[in-house]
């Protein structure tokens, strides 16, 4: 398909503009599928499905039940559909992730049809493209949430957090059918496994294109790295585009130059022209001096982009699934002048720089943060530890800054890591709605959220971005019946 406007021609299908995938939930399926119809490539966030959708299934969300439904192996279904009204589990706790295959695997089939179901809501009534954001960190629910997505023909895998050097072995070998078991090359030390090929998907994948591969980077050593190891390893895979961003995205972002702040040297001009001679279509994230305005999107694409992500813009929007009290707050902080973006080095259990936004109430107030209990019960950014037992035994278990502190110094844990750490986990659950009573929410944003100063639905933002005329002919055309 392509579009009337000959500047956004689209390649190999794929749109210019990404909807970027944010925090847990708050690129939601709806706001993906809004945005998708639309003419961007929506993303939904692949962190906490499981614990997102096992929730919408216990409050009885009809169009969540049903896209359960749909999911192709009979087993799944009845494991997530048990947490409905009236299932077995309705008042279960969801289980958390465990290094042992055994222990882990309901975990893992739980967070594969979860991310069936978020990318298929995401998905559904219209032909454009959907993504999903894959944190590398998450190592434990990288590959089941990969898995699901692939299941719902998921257009693209937009992976960050780390460094995604396993990705193409990863899809390839979920094409195959293939039980998977390896330990990740960058950015954690766990051992992670799926069991697959007594489901046999191969024949249900078969019938659908392989998603397309996009990789977040933030220079250009890591953009050579991947196609190096990629080209090695995967017999000449390449990405089909890098997400190339620096320190003024929101979430995470790379560990700074200096152990004290970033250097200009982080300045995406310093080497894109670099990146972008590697011969791989870049899209450009984070540095926009309109706040990710048309004019932003008309510039890189001057300079030689495929395309913009923009995140806080849609972040802030009225179909994303931030809590409306915590969007509401920033907007009218930015409209006073009053909002700040903090890279905080501390907040994070994976020791990974992360945007967090100046809100009363929220994590970013010291006295908020200081009554708080330390909690760690999702365990998506746990680590592995070995200990030896009295027998000579070895035990595998968790670790994360974030849990109580005789918890963690008991697995060895280092006292200097507890200091200024969150459960981000719950804290990003908090700040679209769940398990509030947990931990406090965090907003993260990019600078480029400041300035956001009414409160627009995506529609708008997209219009904004992309003209109302490409938005509407984008609608028609992936909308009208085939």
């Amino acid at each position: 398909m392509k579009l009337s406007n000959a500047s956004t021609r689209l390649i190999d299908g794929m749109p210019r503009l990404i909807q970027a995938g944010m925090g847990i939930h708050i690129s939601s399926a709806r706001l993906a599928n809004i945005t998708s119809r639309l003419g961007a490539l929506g993303v939904v966030s692949g962190a906490g499905l499981r614990h997102v959708v096992v929730e919408q299934v216990r409050a009885g969300a009809t169009e969540a039940i049903a896209a359960a439904r749909t999911f192709p192996f009979a087993r799944y279904v009845e494991e997530l559909l048990a947490f409905a009204p009236g299932g077995s589990k309705h008042r279960s706790a969801v289980p958390v992730d465990h290094p042992e295959p055994r222990l882990g695997a309901l975990a893992k089939r739980l967070t594969t049809i979860c991310a069936y179901v978020e990318v298929a809501m995401a998905k559904k009534g219209h032909r454009g493209k959907v993504g999903i954001n894959v944190m590398w960190k998450c190592a434990l629910s990288v590959l089941p949430t990969i898995y699901g997505s692939m299941l719902a023909g998921v257009d693209a895998l937009v992976c960050g957090a780390g460094v995604p050097m396993e990705l193409p072995g990863i899809v390839a070998s979920i094409r195959a059918g293939k039980d998977l078991s390896y330990t990740p090359l960058t950015g954690t030390d766990t051992h992670t496994h799926l069991s697959i090929a007594e489901d046999d998907p191969a024949p249900v994948l078969a019938r659908m294109e392989p998603p397309k591969l996009l990789p977040i980077v933030s220079n250009f050593a890591f953009c050579k790295r991947i196609l190096d190891t990629w080209a090695k390893r995967y017999d000449g895979a390449r990405p089909f585009a890098f997400v190339l961003e620096n320190h003024a995205a929101g979430g995470h972002n790379a560990p700074p130059r200096n152990k004290v702040a970033f250097t200009e040297t982080d300045d995406l001009d310093s080497y894109f022209d670099k990146v972008l001679g590697l011969g791989v279509p870049v899209y450009v994230a984070g540095e926009f001096p309109g706040g990710g305005s048309r004019r932003d999107y008309l510039h890189w694409l001057e300079r030689g982009a495929y395309g913009i992500q923009v995140g806080s813009r849609f972040a802030l929007c009225s179909d994303s699934g931030m809590r409306p009290d915590l969007r509401d707050a920033v907007i009218e902080a930015n409209r006073r002048g009053e909002s700040e973006v903090v890279t905080d080095l501390r907040l994070s259990p994976t020791g990974y720089p992360f945007k967090r936004v100046t809100v009363p109430g929220t994590l970013s107030d010291p006295r908020v943060y200081a009554a708080r209990p330390r909690a760690c019960n999702r365990m998506h950014l746990a680590r592995s530890v070995f200990q030896e037992q009295s027998d000579g035994t070895v035990k595998e278990a968790y670790i994360c800054p974030a849990m109580p502190e005789k918890r963690f110094l008991s697995l060895g844990g280092n006292p200097a890591d507890l200091e200024g750490r969150v459960c981000l986990c719950n804290a990003l659950l908090s700040t679209a709605g769940f398990y509030s009573d947990v931990e406090p929410p965090i907003v993260t944003l990019g600078e480029s959220g400041l300035q956001v100063k009414e409160l627009l639905s995506a529609r708008q933002v997209m219009e904004e971005i992309l003209t109302p005329e490409y938005v509407a002919q984008a609608e028609k055309e992936l909308t009208e019946p085939t």
